[in-house]
């Protein structure tokens, strides 16, 4: 069964701005982001996921975006090391939550090593893809091959915009992917093609809600309300079912399904 932990957007706004989708001036409406989450949550619970909470904090407005808080592999954590200040204290309620209720074992890069977690380390069954350039640093896959006992290959961001690998690049299975071609080097594209003989391309509307920041259960996709018909087919293609939920809202602070669900 699949766990996925998400976090109530209680205090979710926005409050600074740190990527490019954030504008202090384009506020949350609350409700439209409780009514999202609220779908989200039951949708997942309707597909199998066991769901879990984190309690929301008054000062952590991006701790709805849980996927960036770090990684499990086994019995531990391995905690973020968030780029800007304002969301450094999200690993600290993090790692206190999963210490405490699944007696997770925590570790650590280094301060300096800028590490996001799923939302720059993303899996198949044979390996992992890390994200690094605009948050995430290279280096941090040096100590991740530390805990992780797959291969993991690392792939350049290059797009302001799709900050996360998971903004932009979509494990489907060991042979097919979705991806955002602009947020790739020529020579992460190669690598990517080689991995993946299966890479499905969205149309740039699709990139304007963040398609590739799915998450798949089972042969059910996850995905941002408002794909475009073309995508659509190519899952369905596939054998595919798609459930699509409203996250205009969260994408007001760059996020969408993945950036909100943590799985492990």
């Amino acid at each position: 069964m699949k766990r996925i932990l998400l976090c109530p957007p209680q205090f979710y706004n926005i409050r600074y701005e740190i990527n490019p989708w954030m504008h202090i001036e384009n506020q949350v409406f609350q409700n439209r982001a409780e009514t999202a989450y609220q779908e989200l949550k039951s949708l997942y619970q309707k597909l199998g996921a066991q769901i879990f909470e984190i309690e929301p904090q008054a000062d952590l407005p991006d701790l709805v975006y849980t996927a960036n808080c770090g990684e499990i592999c086994g019995d531990v954590f391995i905690k973020a090391n968030f780029k800007f200040p304002e969301r450094r204290r999200e690993t600290i309620v993090a790692e206190e939550y999963f210490t405490k209720n699944f007696n997770f074992k925590p570790f650590s890069l280094p301060e300096d090593i800028f590490f996001e977690g799923q939302g720059d380390l993303l899996h198949t069954s044979k390996n992992y893809f890390l994200g690094w350039g605009k948050r995430t640093v290279p280096t941090a896959k040096n100590y991740l091959q530390q805990v992780l006992n797959k291969p993991i290959i690392d792939l350049e961001l290059v797009d302001p915009y799709y900050y996360h690998l998971d903004t932009c690049f979509a494990p489907l299975s060991d042979t097919a992917v979705v991806i955002n071609p602009s947020s790739f080097t020529a020579s992460g594209l190669s690598v990517i093609r080689d991995y993946f003989p299966e890479v499905i391309e969205p149309t740039a509307a699709d990139h304007a809600v963040l398609a590739c920041n799915l998450v798949k259960i089972d042969n059910h996709i996850v995905i941002a309300k408002g794909i475009s018909d073309q995508l659509r087919a190519q899952f369905e293609q596939k054998n595919f079912i798609i459930h699509e939920i409203d996250t205009e809202e969260f994408r007001k602070g760059g996020g969408s399904i993945k950036c909100l669900s943590f799985e492990f």
